[in-house]
Order: C-alpha cells, then structure tokens, then sequence
C-alpha cells in the first residue's frame, strides 16, 4: 500500500503547478511493483486506489469550489455537499483504473513471461482506460500523463502526430522499462536514472532546433479582467462594461479579446449593447467578448461585435457536466443543484470566425481545450488560430489555472496553431505552433496584452488521423486476452489433462 500511494504521489507531483514534470518518467514504477501478485481482484481495488489518490491530490484546486465558490455566489446547496459531490467525482475518474488493476493481474504472469508483451500489454492498457475517462458526457482529461511533459518542448513535438495519448503511450512505455530494469538489472537505480538523463536531454536538444513561428502585420489585444464572480453574476450591466471600458477605450483599429462569460446575460437586449457598438464605431474595433446568448434556447457564447453590431458568435459545444449540462439526467438528475444560473444547448459546430482582414479564428470557450476534438475539428474547418475564452475566476489556487494553461500548449503544437488563452483572472497568454509560451500576463491582475498573429494553414498528421493509438491500443489488448500465448494455452491443457 505505500507504495501504490508513493506512487499515486509521484504521479501528482509531476503534473502542472506543482513540481516539476520528468518525475512521469518513474512515476508509475511504484504503482506496478504494488501490483506484484495481487491477482485480479486485489488489482482492481489497488488500481482504483492509485487513481483516486492521485486525483485527490491534482485536483485539490476543485474542492473550494464546489464546498466555498458555488454555495456562496449561487446558493443553491451546503458546502458539506460540495465535499461529497468532491468524492464522487474523484469515484467516477478512478473507475476505469479499478478495470486497469483487474486486466493487469488477470494477465500478469502470463506478460512477465516475455518483456516485449509485458511493456505492450501493460502501456496499451494504460492509454486505453486513460483515454475512456475523456469520452461521454461526463468525459474529463485532467491528469492526463502527457499534461506533465507540456514545458518540455522538444519531445512534446510528438504529438503533433500520435496526440497526447500517444504521448501517455510514450511515457507508460518507458515506467514498464524502468520497472524491468528494477526486477531485473543490478544497479537498477543507476540505470534508470542515467535513461531518464538521457530522455530529458534528447528532449532539450530537439527543442534547440525547433525553428521560429512566423508572425504577421497583424495583432490581437487580450483583457485580462479579473473580475470576482460575485462582481459578475451580481452587479448591474453598466458597472460591469465600466470595468474593462478603460482598456477598450485606448484600442485603436484592433482586434479585442475578451474571457469567457464577462456578462452573464444576453448584451444585446441591454444597456451594453449600444455602447459596445458606439465603441466600435469609434476606435475602428472588433471586439470578441463572452456573454450568455438567447435564441429561444440558452447558449455560453463568444460574440463578435463590431461596427455593424452583433455580428457573429460561436455557441460552446462541448458543455461542463452538472453547472453547463446534466449528463444522464435519469441517473444523475439529483445533482441538479449544482446548475449554474441555467442549464445550456450545446451549440451546433465547430465554425471559426471570420472578421476584417484577420486569419480566421477558432474559438473555444473554457472547458473545450481540455479536448483535443473541438482544436481539430476548428483547424480542419479552415482556423488559422486558436482562441480559448475562458472563466477561470472560480479557482482559489494558481495550480488549476496553471492546469488549464497546460492544455492549451498541447493543443498548439498538436494542431501547429497559434494559441491565445484569453482568461478572467489567468493565465492569459500566447502560445506559438510549437508550445512555447511566448508571453503572458500576470495572474489574477486586470491587464491589457497586445499578441502578434502567427497563422498557419498546414495539417498536422495528428489533426487527419485523430487517436489512432488508442484504436491499436484497444486492438493489442483484445488480442492478447484471446491469445495470451502459447506456454499459457499448452499449460491449461496439461491442467485439464
């Protein structure tokens, strides 16, 4: 048991916002040396213990939320139930983990007895279970293994062709290794070591040769707004618009990019409406600002205003279960109290917008960067960059914006866009096609940032195939429970003979 928890440990450690990233590459060492003889009973409870723990730990950030920030702007439940819904949400993510610890002692013995299938075996059924977390409605990628690597430039290259599952595949592969090399070599630590070295420093000199993104005549300035969530869902629209109009006003012919949600009603039956158009007409400005839409149903949208008026806008498809949505409303309609101000329609596609003379944009709002699904389809239906209007004012601690930041530089590098992070308290910042972060604004500041576009055109290998690798990984899995083997066939025969 201590070493399934120095492991789930290690795992958190290596995330963002906390230590430091190449600690993935040992991570997991622990965790399957724990599973040493369990059998597939006991492997189930120990793999669904890992992820839990580890979970527990990476994402502490969204406990005040749900037990001090959403009973206190909505009111709408006790922050004792907050705790509990913590739980079961930590239950539902480490489910599938409970099926990777059954699998894995189901086939232990028979993978141990050939090193290649050992590492097979056990990384595709990693990648594979890691992956059905992120599907459905209820489908979340936080503590993905690739997040860990998102600052190490040179081998997140990678995933510009095989995705960050690819990438998970990568680094599951390389623990599988160390934890051989434990059970097998003498000096074992000495060599594991010296290989991490060696995978930190290939990876560094890859970044060294990375070539420069290039820029256009043409910017973008991001509001960073900070503004507190009582502020938002409490003040009046006037007081509202009166907080970033400053930083409107001193714009002149640009694009102007704001967070997600900055009004929490419709812009265009208010008061806003005319100052925001006035405005436009004034500085020559077009302003991409995220507001709640109403079209006879009720969309999370970002708008685009210019001199014309309400122009455009891109309706969120991909909607945050229980506050956007109720996912399984007839199994879990209980938790409806968790709702926002109002349930939301998920809109219809993924369109990039189209203003001036500008690249187009594809935007995305909030909790779709965390999918690789809503960048690819963007970059396919002609986006040129990448724009991600986000709310993240609910967060009490830096690790989760730094979290969220983190998917936006592996959506960069795999699509080869540009990405512009646009957010309420931060991280605000742009990303170039090889995800290096260029520049940022300071966390939880009201600040104004000016970005130069850097647009693209090409199609990654990534963006045409998709996760191909969890399709090989579910393949590989599924034969080698038919097959497991030939020393295994002929010893169940000696058995029934």
């Amino acid at each position: 048991m201590f070493l399934l928890i120095l492991s789930s440990v290690l795992t958190a450690l290596s995330m963002p916002g906390f230590v430091a990233g190449f600690i993935v590459w040992f991570a997991l060492i622990p965790f399957f040396k724990s599973l040493e003889g369990k059998g597939p009973f006991w492997g189930a409870l120990y793999g669904f213990l890992y992820f839990y723990i580890f979970s527990a730990i990476n994402l502490f950030w969204v406990l005040p939320v749900l037990t001090e920030n959403l009973p206190k702007v909505f009111g709408k439940f006790p922050s004792w139930l907050g705790f509990f819904v913590f739980l079961l949400m930590l239950l539902i993510e480490a489910l599938p983990f409970a099926a990777f610890g059954f699998l894995y002692g189901f086939m232990e013995q028979i993978v141990k007895k050939n090193q290649f299938k050992e590492i097979l075996f056990t990384t595709s059924l990693y990648t594979l279970l890691d992956f059905v977390r992120s599907i459905g409605q209820m489908g979340f990628t936080g503590g993905t293994l690739s997040d860990a690597l998102y600052k190490d430039t040179g081998i997140l290259q990678l995933v510009s062709m095989i995705g960050p599952y690819g990438l998970t595949f990568i680094i599951v592969a390389v623990n599988s290794w160390f934890y051989i090399i434990l059970r097998k070599s003498t000096r074992p630590m000495e060599k594991i070591i010296f290989n991490t070295l060696v995978i930190i420093f290939l990876s560094y000199m890859v970044s060294l040769y990375l070539p420069l993104a290039k820029s256009v005549d043409k910017t973008i300035a991001a509001i960073q707004t900070n503004l507190s969530q009582e502020t938002k869902y409490k003040e009046d629209p006037l007081h509202l618009f009166g907080q970033f109009e400053p930083f409107l006003v001193q714009t002149k012919d640009s694009v102007i990019v704001l967070p997600e949600d900055v009004f929490s009603f419709d812009p265009r039956s208010s008061v806003v409406a005319t100052e925001l158009i006035d405005l436009c007409k004034e500085n020559d400005l077009d302003i991409l600002i995220g507001a709640v839409s109403y079209n006879s149903k009720t969309y999370n949208s970002v708008f685009l205003v210019n001199k014309n008026g309400f122009v455009d806008r891109y309706s969120k498809v991909k909607l945050f279960p229980f506050v956007e949505t109720l996912p399984y409303e007839k199994i879990f309609g209980v938790f409806s109290f968790l709702r926002g101000l109002s349930y939301f329609e998920p809109g219809e596609e993924y369109r990039p917008l189209s203003l001036r003379d500008y690249p187009p944009l594809g935007v995305q709002i909030c909790f779709e960067s965390y999918f690789s699904e809503p960048s690819r389809k963007l970059v396919k239906n002609g986006a040129q960059v990448l724009i991600v209007c986000t709310n993240d004012g609910w967060f009490v601690y830096d690790v989760a914006l730094k979290q969220h930041f983190a998917k936006s530089v592996i959506r960069a590098v795999e699509t080869r866009r540009q990405v512009i992070q646009v957010a309420n308290a931060g991280i605000t910042g742009m990303i170039d096609p090889y995800g290096r972060i260029l520049k940022t604004a300071t966390p939880r500041k009201f600040e104004r940032i000016v970005f130069e576009l850097m647009p693209r055109t090409d199609i990654t290998i990534y963006c045409k195939t998709g996760d191909i690798i969890v399709w090989l990984s579910l393949a590989v899995v599924i034969f080698l429970l038919i097959f497991p083997g030939q020393k295994t066939i002929s010893a169940k025969r000696r058995i029934w003979q």
